[in-house]
C-alpha cells in the first residue's frame, strides 16, 4: 500500500452463498476446477507471489499476532493467539483450502517474505470476487510494494482468473488502503454505516469495485505515463 502503512486484509476467508446444498456443491466443484488450473506463481517487476509455504509459519504467526495489523484488517478484538491453535488454522489452508479461495505469499525477487495476498469468494458464474493484501513486513512500507502488489492481484484477477468485477474494502479510519484503491482505479460502491465499533466508537465500512473495462482503461493510462516518464529520462 501507500504510506504511512502498506497493508490490505489478513486471513479473511468467506464462503459462496447457495440456495441449496446440491447446487452449492456443484458451483463448489466448479469453481475449484477452475482455480485449479490456474497458475499460482506470478510475479511483477520486483514482487512474485508463490502459493502460501510450511516453512514460512513462523512469520505467518507473527503478522497474525501483529496488533496494529489486526486494528487495520480485522473485524474481531485483538486476542493473541497461541501458536498452537494457529498452526491448526494455518494447516487447514495450507492442506484443505476453501475451493473458491486462494491465498498467496508476497515475495521479493531474492525470496525475502514481505506479506501476503488472498482472492475470495470467486463466482464462475458472475465472474467476481474479492481482492486485498497485507504487506506484513514493516521494514517494505512506504516503498511502492503495495502499488506493486495491487498491480499484480488485479492483473492476475482480470487476465488468468477472467473475473469482470474485483471488490474490494476497508475501514473507513485505513486511509492507507483507501489511497491505494483510489490510486488503483477502483470506484467507490458504497458504504456500510457504523459496521465496526473500536477505539470506543462506531467506524464505517467502505466497499470498492473494479470491471474489467475499467482495468482496461487504468492499465493503458499507466502505460501512457510510463512511456512518457521514459521519454523525459532520456
Amino acid at each position: 500500500m501507500m504510506q504511512p502503512n502498506e497493508t490490505g486484509t489478513f486471513f479473511v476467508l468467506s464462503g459462496l452463498k447457495r440456495k441449496n446444498r446440491a447446487s452449492h456443491r456443484a458451483d463448489r466443484n466448479r469453481v475449484h476446477i477452475m482455480i485449479a488450473v490456474v497458475n499460482m506463481d506470478i510475479a511483477g517487476q520486483r514482487l512474485k507471489f508463490t502459493p502460501l509455504q510450511y516453512s514460512n509459519i513462523y512469520k505467518h504467526f507473527e503478522w497474525n499476532n501483529d496488533p496494529e495489523l489486526n486494528r487495520l484488517d480485522s473485524e474481531m478484538p485483538f486476542i493473541e493467539e497461541a501458536f498452537g491453535d494457529f498452526k491448526k488454522r494455518f494447516e487447514e489452508m495450507l492442506y484443505h483450502p476453501h475451493p473458491n479461495s486462494l491465498d498467496f505469499e508476497i515475495h521479493l525477487n531474492d525470496g525475502t517474505l514481505i506479506g501476503v495476498a488472498y482472492i475470495s469468494d470467486v463466482s464462475e458464474h458472475n465472474r467476481h470476487c474479492h481482492a486485498s493484501f497485507t504487506i506484513g513486513d514493516r521494514n517494505f512500507w512506504g516503498k511502492g510494494y503495495g502499488r506493486e502488489a495491487m498491480d499484480v492481484i488485479l492483473g492476475y484477477c482480470f487476465n488468468e482468473l477472467g473475473m469482470h468485477l474485483v471488490m474490494t474494502d476497508t475501514f473507513e479510519y485505513n486511509q492507507a488502503w483507501r489511497r491505494l484503491v483510489d490510486w488503483a482505479g477502483f470506484e467507490h460502491q458504497g458504504t456500510i454505516s457504523d459496521y465496526l465499533f473500536r477505539d470506543g466508537e462506531y467506524w464505517s465500512k467502505e466497499i470498492y469495485g473494479m470491471d474489467e473495462g475499467r482495468f482496461a482503461e487504468m492499465r493503458s493510462t499507466l502505460r501512457q505515463h510510463q512511456v512518457h516518464a521514459n521519454g523525459i529520462e532520456r
